[in-house]
C-alpha cells in the first residue's frame, strides 16, 4: 500500500471550514437576540403589582397542607401533584413543608387526568377581595364529589 510521505496543505478546504464556522457562530448570535421575545411568552404573567395574574380555571380556596403529599381545600382532602408549587404573594415558590398546618387562602389548579393539585397561589389582601369560583359552587362541585 503506497502512502504519502509529506504532508499536503490544502488551504480551500481551510478557507471553507472557516467560512462554516463563521456562519455557524453568526447565527448562533443572531439566535442570542431573540431569546428575550420567546422570555415575554409566558404562560403566567410576573408579579407586576397588587394582583397577579391567574389562570383562568384557577378555583379559591382554604388550603391547609396536612403532609408533603396531602393537603385540604375547603375540609376535602386532596393529594398533591409530584411537581405541586406553592407561590407566596411575592410570586416566589415554597416547599410545602414550610406552610404545614397553617390555613391559607388560595386560588389552585387542579390537573384533569389526576384529580391532584398542581400549583396553588397564596393571595394578598387585594387579591382575596376579588371574586373567584370556588370548588363548591356550580359546575366545578361535580368534579370532586
Amino acid at each position: 500500500m503506497n502512502r504519502c510521505t509529506t504532508p499536503h496543505t490544502h488551504p480551500h478546504r481551510l478557507r471553507r471550514a472557516t467560512r462554516a464556522s463563521l456562519a455557524a457562530l453568526a447565527l448562533a448570535l443572531g439566535g442570542i437576540s431573540a431569546l428575550p421575545s420567546l422570555a415575554q411568552t409566558a404562560t403566567f404573567a410576573p408579579f407586576q403589582g397588587p394582583v397577579r395574574a391567574f389562570p383562568p380555571q384557577a378555583l379559591r380556596g382554604n388550603l391547609v397542607v396536612t403532609s408533603p403529599t396531602e393537603a385540604t381545600i375547603d375540609n376535602q382532602a386532596l393529594l398533591l401533584a409530584p411537581a405541586f408549587k406553592l407561590y407566596n404573594p411575592q410570586n416566589t415558590t415554597l416547599r410545602p413543608n414550610t406552610v404545614l398546618g397553617q390555613k391559607l387562602t388560595v386560588n389552585y389548579v387542579v390537573e384533569k387526568s389526576s384529580g391532584r393539585v398542581h400549583a396553588a397561589w397564596i393571595l394578598n389582601s387585594d387579591e382575596a377581595a376579588l371574586k373567584r369560583d370556588r370548588a363548591d359552587n356550580g359546575f366545578w362541585s361535580g368534579l370532586f364529589k
